[in-house]
Parts: C-alpha cells; sequence; structure tokens
C-alpha cells in the first residue's frame, strides 16, 4: 500500500495544486466533508452517510516539499457503533493525495475491535479511495 502511495506522489510531481474542498464519497458510500485551510485539512464524516460512523474527525497536514503539494497526512479519531449497540471510539490515521480534481487516493486505518470491550483486536492500514460528489 505504501509503495503505491509513494508512486502517486512520484507521478505527482510538476502537478498543479488540486483543491480538495468539497464532499467526497468512499467506495462504501461513505461520505466526508474536507475543507482546506492553509497547509490544514479538515476531514470530518457527512452526518448520515454510514450508519456506523457517527462522528469521524481527521486533521491532516499538507506536504512541505514541492513534490508533495497534493499529498497530506494526519491522525484523528472517530466514534462507531458496533453491531452489539455499544458506541466506541478509535484512534485512525490518514495518508492522502489528491490525485485530480476528482479524485483522492491514500492509505487509512482500519480497526477490528472487541464488541465487548471496544479494545482494538486488529489495526491494519487499508487503500481508500474517494471520488467529488
Amino acid at each position: 500500500m505504501k509503495a503505491i502511495l509513494l508512486l502517486l506522489l512520484l507521478l505527482s510531481q510538476g502537478i498543479q495544486r488540486y483543491n480538495p474542498n468539497g464532499v467526497w464519497e468512499a467506495s462504501s458510500g461513505s461520505r466526508y466533508n474536507l475543507r482546506l485551510t492553509g497547509q490544514d485539512l479538515k476531514v470530518q464524516i457527512v452526518e448520515g452517510s454510514n450508519p456506523r460512523f457517527l462522528k469521524y474527525e481527521v486533521d491532516l497536514k499538507n506536504g512541505t516539499k514541492p513534490e508533495e503539494v497534493n499529498s497530506y497526512v494526519g491522525k484523528g479519531y472517530f466514534i462507531a457503533k458496533l453491531q452489539s449497540g455499544k458506541e466506541c471510539r478509535f484512534d485512525t490515521e490518514w495518508q492522502i493525495i489528491v490525485v485530480s480534481p476528482e479524485k483522492i487516493m491514500g492509505i487509512t486505518s482500519s480497526i477490528i475491535p472487541d464488541p465487548e470491550t471496544c479494545a482494538v483486536k486488529e489495526k491494519t492500514d487499508v487503500q481508500i479511495d474517494l471520488t467529488k460528489k
């Protein structure tokens, strides 16, 4: 996964800066509102777009090197409603590249929790693919 992200970063060299503001949709149907202020990119889930995520907030920073013009890295958290009905808070990390005005690709955390205790049983990196809505 990280090799794909690195390849996309290298391909984006010399490309104009793309505006990530707006609503973006993942293949899961989850929608995220992205707002860029200076070098800071705030990600929040669009309420009701995924009943599993009650809240989702990530704060990303733009890379400082010229070749990182469309890349953002950061951390945040989400509150998920498990099948048991329990609500749990989990930390997450995102690494994304705005590939085009209509496409964002990257890596995010995937969590498998213990449904009784909210403890993280497994945490892996998964690819995220967002399209502009």
